[in-house]
C-alpha cells in the first residue's frame, strides 16, 4: 500500500505496517524535515523517469532520511518490518550527506535513465556541478576525463561516448579550449548544464 505524505501534511511520529510505503515529498524545504527511523528496517527508493524504483539503501534504527537532502522530489520509504519513525529538526549534521553519497546517488540515477545520450548529457553536468565552475559564456571542468572513464559512468562503449560528443561539438554544446599550456579544458554550454540538473 502506498502513502503519499502531502506537503501541508507533518507527524510527530508514524507507525508503518510491513510493506506499506510512504512517499517524501523532497521538493519543498518548508514542508520537510527528516525522518529518524525508531523501530524496525526501511528500503528508500527513488522512482526514476522511466516508472521503476532504484533501490539506495536501507535505514535501521537511529538512521535519518533527508528527503530534502537526497535532491528529488519524491523518496519513498518502504517499511519492511513493522516501524516507527518521527519527525527531526534538520541540523548541519542531518542536512548534509557525506560526498561519497552524493555521488553514487546521482551516479545510480544517471546510470538507471533509459536514454544515452541524456545519461552522457547529465553526467557531464553533473561533473561541472560538482567540479567545475562558470568562465564567461561557457562552464569549464578543468580536470581531463578520458573517453573510456565517460562510458563507464554512464554503462556504455567508449565508441558511442564518442560519438555522441562529437555531435554535441558539431552543435555547440561542448567545446574544447586550450589553457596555454595546460590541457585541454572540456567546456560546456550553459544550454547543456542548466538544462539537465537534475535527472531522475
Amino acid at each position: 500500500m502506498r502513502t503519499a505524505l502531502p506537503v501541508h501534511q507533518s507527524f510527530g511520529q508514524l507507525s508503518m505496517a510491513g510493506g506499506q510505503t510512504l512517499l517524501l515529498d523532497g521538493g519543498h524545504a518548508a514542508a520537510t524535515s527528516p525522518v529518524r527511523v525508531l523501530t524496525g528496517i526501511l528500503r528508500v527508493f527513488l522512482l526514476a523517469s522511466a516508472g521503476q524504483e532504484i533501490t539506495i539503501g536501507f535505514l535501521q534504527p537511529g538512521d535519518v532520511c533527508d528527503a530534502l537532502a537526497l535532491r528529488r522530489d519524491w523518496v519513498g520509504l518502504e517499511a519492511l518490518t513493522l516501524v516507527q519513525i518521527e519527525r527531526v529538526e534538520r541540523t548541519e549534521a542531518v542536512r548534509d550527506l557525506t560526498d561519497l553519497s552524493t555521488w553514487t546517488l546521482e551516479l545510480l540515477m544517471i546510470r538507471h535513465h533509459p536514454d544515452t545520450e541524456k545519461r552522457l548529457r547529465a553526467l557531464l553536468a553533473l561533473l561541472v556541478e560538482r567540479l567545475g565552475r562558470r568562465n564567461g559564456l561557457w562552464y569549464e571542468l578543468p580536470i581531463r576525463i578520458t573517453h573510456e572513464r565517460l562510458a563507464e559512468l554512464i554503462g556504455n562503449t567508449r565508441v558511442t561516448v564518442t560519438k555522441m560528443l562529437s555531435r554535441l561539438r558539431q552543435s555547440g554544446l561542448v567545446d574544447d579550449h586550450p589553457t596555454g599550456s595546460g590541457p585541454l579544458v572540456l567546456r560546456l554550454s550553459p544550454e547543456l548544464v542548466e538544462a539537465m540538473l537534475p535527472i531522475g
